[in-house]
């Protein structure tokens, strides 16, 4: 009976140690995998939950209490101030762009915006009288073209004093230099599936320039894409103000710039914030380049992922390569999405739940002295995609995926913290949560080696130094681009 009483002891000693042993092992591996994801554990729960509701909702009641207790530890990151677009003096839509005296044609009514957008002709502008214009039309349609240095222009005399209601696809610009400028479009929309975008670009609407609107409730604001063998080149997107006043309820792709196929489009100095999707696949993007497009350039954007709405689902700041698209739909069947694109001096923040930038397929990419705060990082994905990416502060990690291939040199990398996802850039500035990235007095701003042929301004609009780490040159910060005044952020917060 002894022996037995030996051998029972020794075993559950063994079965013991055995135990311990695999639970250790088992922690190292979710170490190791959750190290080389660049997750935190409560980031990597709640993926872990989002994937069992779709694909194994039986084995999420089983593994959901441990799942709520890695949540638990979590510590968040949020813009804690109420964002008001109507008093926002940052980044954006913010001031009326002067419109030429010659050739203005006056509309007071839907009808006569509708006949106007037939009938102008190059030179010509549009103006609105202030007042609400609701069109019950899935697309507003254009007739004629502009030249060059001769634009047909659609216009309000003062930003704010004319809004527009839409639905469908809105202006359908599918003629060549057309602008847009001082005006307030909404989405007009019952069920988000009917709202779609303010603006489709597309085929022959080549040299559109949209500058200085308010862009709000649409699925897909800026809809750019080719038809046939013509394709909408050469586009600016500047200085508007875009976002969403509710996640938007819809499986239909939710990226209020979405751009397939057309080539030489810049996009800066727009402010872009909550653009969460609630339904789908429940992923967003802020902006992307993707179809086999070339030569776009994103720079001096601010982007907010989550600012008034929770940020509760995936949202990824800037994107060259977006969600993908079928070789056969690419322009000219390219094997990249997109080739010898530009980020550059853009603050990406809050898009907490994934990437700030991602690069997907993205041939000789260039991401250099961008702000990445409260975010997973970059995602270089795919053996298409080569990208130099330098100068940079980026909360996270650079992750290679799928046989992605990058250079880097001279970024400020912290990683967040691992059992709470704290965002450990904090220490570096003054307040970030709210936008202020002035640089803390005890950090030894250091500037890097790096040197770039690029001849333009940063963030804050000053001459770009070379050598800078980061979005702007320097070490102060311009609170006026994230609408903050010195005595509110040191004062009142």
């Amino acid at each position: 009976m002894k022996k037995w009483s030996q051998l029972l002891r020794r075993y559950f000693i063994l079965i013991g140690l055995l135990a311990n042993l695999a639970i250790f092992v088992g922690f190292g591996f979710l170490w190791l995998k959750l190290s080389s994801l660049g997750l935190s554990l409560p980031l990597f729960s709640e993926k872990v939950r989002d994937n069992l509701t779709i694909n194994q909702p039986n084995l999420l009641s089983v593994v959901s209490p441990l799942l709520s207790a890695m949540q638990y530890l979590e510590v968040k990151s949020y813009y804690f101030r109420q964002l008001e677009p109507d008093k926002w003096t940052g980044v954006g839509a913010q001031k009326s762009i002067a419109i030429p005296n010659e050739k203005i044609t006056s509309v007071f009514d839907v009808s006569e915006l509708i006949s106007a957008l037939k009938t102008a002709s190059a030179g010509q502008t549009i103006l609105l009288a202030p007042g609400s214009y609701f069109i019950d039309k899935p697309s507003v349609n254009i007739g004629h073209s502009g030249m060059e240095g001769r634009p047909i222009r659609v216009v309000a005399e003062q930003l704010g004093t004319v809004k527009i209601f839409l639905r469908g696809e809105g202006f359908v610009i599918n003629k060549p230099y057309w602008q847009f400028n001082n005006l307030h479009l909404l989405g007009n929309c019952k069920k988000h599936t009917s709202c779609e975008h303010a603006f489709h670009v597309v085929g022959r609407g080549q040299h559109v320039l949209i500058e200085n609107n308010i862009i709000q409730d649409f699925n897909a604001m800026i809809k750019i894409n080719g038809i046939g063998h013509h394709f909408p080149d050469y586009g600016e997107v500047m200085q508007n103000t875009i976002f969403n006043t509710s996640p938007r309820n819809t499986s239909n792709p939710v990226t209020p710039i979405d751009l397939m196929h057309a080539n030489n489009w810049r996009v800066a100095e727009n402010f872009i914030f909550d653009i969460q999707k609630s339904a789908g696949d429940k992923v967003s993007y802020a902006a992307f380049f993707k179809g086999g497009s070339q030569n776009g350039i994103f720079e001096k954007n601010l982007i907010i992922c989550a600012a008034n709405l929770p940020d509760i689902h995936t949202s990824i700041g800037l994107s060259l390569g977006g969600g993908g698209s079928l070789i056969d739909h690419r322009r000219d069947k390219n094997t990249a999405e997109h080739e010898n694109g530009i980020i550059r001096n853009n603050l990406i923040m809050h898009c907490a739940n994934d990437v700030g930038i991602y690069l997907n397929r993205a041939a000789n990419s260039q991401i250099y002295n961008n702000t990445l705060y409260n975010t997973l990082g970059i995602d270089v994905r795919f053996q298409e995609t080569t990208a130099s990416i330098h100068n940079n502060v980026i909360s996270g990690r650079i992750k290679k995926r799928d046989q992605g291939d990058f250079s880097q040199q001279d970024n400020l990398i912290v990683q967040r913290g691992f059992f709470t996802g704290s965002e450990n850039l904090k220490e570096y500035f003054t307040s970030p949560d709210i936008g202020d990235f002035s640089w803390q007095q005890d950090f030894e701003f250091e500037n890097s080696h790096f040197s770039s042929d690029f001849v333009g301004s940063d963030f804050c609009g000053n001459t770009a130094k070379l050598n800078y780490v980061g979005a702007y040159s320097g070490t102060n910060f311009c609170l006026d681009k994230v609408s903050l005044e010195p005595r509110a952020v040191r004062g009142s917060f």
